[in-house]
């Protein structure tokens, strides 16, 4: 019956629910079939009253007789009774704990300070007092799932402990731990955040802007600040810690940031605002010759964000709402990437080799149509995104987390991407067409 069944799993990878289907002539091999996973071989035995259930490999990889012999000869390894050699090379065997020490050692030198900070903290916290005594090698999904349905903690940081023990879990297949393939973090979804980010429309830039203007007389740098992000999309800690000697006629070069070295392509309105800083200090928004303090710039953007009826608006969503603006005015999403900084190459479809002449041409758009926004002049209608659209464009996943977690092939969401930039990019030469 089971050669049957292997015949029909092949031409069918996939199932709607996690099954077995066992071979009636040897004990306890069966096939395990998963929603979203290819099929595979495992054997299911009785080991000191207790149920082991080993992994043999994939469904297309083995034939049934293969099967079979891999079987009966994981059942006598298993057991004890002969010292038959393992299915895989032998390794050297680590614990969990031991192994995420040297995770963090060779990850380091690819690391930020704080990234490293973060990883080392959900370590400690989760991951070592579940699995820190534990053999690398022996982890399975059922551990995995089990531990994860009763983490306590909140959903961004249950998702970055689930990334680091993927992330070690992987490492340990780089160097021979654990059979490759076999992670078993692989098909948990991840907790969809309940943020959202703020969407500013044209008439909040308007009173944000005219917020931002009631507080400069007192707190210049900081207001300056505000502009700042809302002009280039940079993130806070550039402007903050942005020193002259970067400035490199339009544009500041970064040399490092939180994606490694960058420059952020200055428009008009920018340069403006930079020709109107005093330099007497090393860095470009300075108090006393030091950078503004973290807390002294979010007790200001309070005071600016409650005067313009904004009240949820984070500082960070200056930066959502340049990337808003420059998708909404057609701006292809690695030339967006590329005016933001970003490193992820699934996200924007290998940006990494754009050209700059786009970007800097695209960076002078977006700055001039937030410069007349903060001016509070009109800004001409665009198409806003909808939908799954929208919710996309407001957030930081890469394209494939963000279809995982919202339950929609990726597929699916390329080409609702597609239509909307379409729409967009029909709607700007309609309206160039009305003003000629």
């Amino acid at each position: 019956m089971l050669a049957k069944q292997t015949k029909k799993a092949s031409r069918n990878q996939t199932s709607d629910k996690d099954r077995f289907k066992w071979d009636d002539k040897e004990p306890g091999l069966g096939i395990r079939f998963r929603a979203g996973r290819n099929p595979t071989w495992y054997l299911q035995t009785r080991i000191e009253g207790k149920t082991v259930r080993r992994s043999l490999g994939l469904l297309h990889d083995l034939s049934l007789a293969d099967a079979r012999e891999i079987a009966r000869e994981a059942r006598d390894e298993l057991s004890g009774a002969t010292p038959a050699p393992a299915l895989v090379p032998e390794t050297p065997k680590a614990t969990v704990a031991d192994f995420a020490d040297q995770f963090l050692k060779d990850g380091a030198p690819n690391w930020k300070p704080a990234t490293i900070k973060a990883h080392r903290y959900v370590i400690s916290r989760f991951i070592v007092p579940a699995f820190g005594t534990r053999d690398l090698a022996s982890l399975t999904a059922e551990d995995v799932a089990a531990w994860w349905s009763g983490l306590d903690a909140s959903a961004g940081t249950r998702n970055r402990t689930l990334a680091v023990l993927s992330g070690i879990i992987r490492h340990g297949e780089l160097l021979g731990l654990r059979s490759p393939g076999l992670n078993p973090c692989q098909g948990l979804r991840r907790r969809k955040s309940s943020f959202k980010a703020y969407r500013l429309t044209s008439e909040d830039y308007g009173r944000l802007g005219e917020s931002i203007r009631s507080v400069e007389t007192r707190w210049p740098v900081e207001a300056d600040i505000f502009r700042f992000l809302a002009l280039t999309g940079c993130r806070k800690s550039e402007a903050r810690f942005l020193q002259w000697s970067m400035i490199d006629g339009k544009r500041a070069a970064l040399p490092d940031s939180k994606t490694g070295p960058r420059a952020i392509w200055l428009g008009s309105p920018a340069l403006k605002l930079l020709a109107e800083q005093p330099t007497l200090s090393d860095y470009v928004f300075a108090k006393r010759g030091k950078p503004v303090s973290n807390n002294q710039l979010y007790k200001i953007w309070h005071r600016v964000r409650e005067h313009a009826d904004l009240s949820a608006l984070r500082l960070h969503d200056l930066r959502h709402g340049f990337a808003s603006v420059a998708i909404s005015s057609g701006e292809p999403l690695r030339t967006v990437a590329g005016l933001l900084g970003h490193s992820d190459l699934q996200t924007t479809a290998g940006y990494a080799q754009f050209a700059e002449a786009p970007v800097r041409a695209a960076a002078a758009r977006v700055a001039d149509h937030l410069g007349e926004a903060l001016a509070a002049q009109k800004l001409r209608a665009a198409p806003l995104p909808k939908g799954i659209v929208a919710d996309f464009l407001a957030q930081g996943l890469p394209m494939d987390a963000f279809a995982e977690i919202n339950g929609i092939s990726l597929s699916t969401l390329r080409q609702k991407l597609a239509r909307h930039f379409k729409d967009v990019r029909a709607s700007r030469a309609s309206s160039e067409g009305m003003e000629q």
